[in-house]
């Protein structure tokens, strides 16, 4: 009986063991898949903060379908799917994704470059992004949202923001952090006379 459990113990370990590598292949394929598409629209693959910027910026009618491509910008990586490949943001800064509206809006707390659309398309703005900590500004520009109704900027690591849009329809004020676990995407910013 000890031999044949042995027996039995490899055979079934040979079986797991060739079950696994097929199932690895497939997800081997899916990051390749997830980057080729980012690298069909012209982006380098191997930097995080200009995917980021050149995903946020692409025309709608431009954008990969959800099934080719979905990128998902954390605090600290930006998430390709599909395949789960991630990039590290690190050195890059803080990415927030803001969306200013006066009608209609949408939950959200990690940007999808790929998916998420504001209401106020290509709409200009002026932005302005305080240290609420020490009064620097760190961003003040006359700008527009991007076809998908986004501005994005960075910002530093680990800190605390006022943020203020004025637009044609309003204003909007809101305070931010930019943690390792705050969200990535402002949708909360509703323009008011």
């Amino acid at each position: 009986m000890g031999i044949r459990s042995a027996v039995l113990t490899l055979l079934a370990g040979a079986l797991l063991l060739t079950g696994c590598t097929a199932a690895a292949e497939p997800e081997t394929e899916a990051p390749a898949a997830a980057l080729d598409q980012v690298a069909a629209l012209g982006l380098a693959t191997d930097d995080a903060q200009a995917i980021v910027e050149g995903l946020d910026r692409l025309p709608v009618d431009k954008r990969p379908s959800p099934d080719a491509l979905i990128a998902s910008v954390r605090p600290t990586e930006l998430v390709l799917q599909p395949g789960d490949v991630t990039l590290p943001l690190a050195d890059a800064g803080f990415y927030l994704s803001i969306a200013p509206y006066v009608n209609q809006t949408h939950p959200c707390d990690f940007h999808s470059l790929t998916t998420c659309l504001g209401e106020l398309q290509n709409t200009p703005i002026e932005l302005t992004v305080t240290d609420s900590r020490t009064g620097e500004v760190v961003v003040n520009e006359i700008t527009a949202t991007a076809d998908n109704g986004f501005v994005g900027v960075w910002l530093p690591r680990d800190g605390e923001f006022d943020v203020r849009v004025v637009g044609e329809q309003g204003v909007a004020e809101q305070r931010v952090t930019t943690g390792d676990t705050d969200p990535t995407c402002l949708t909360t910013m509703q323009l008011r006379a």
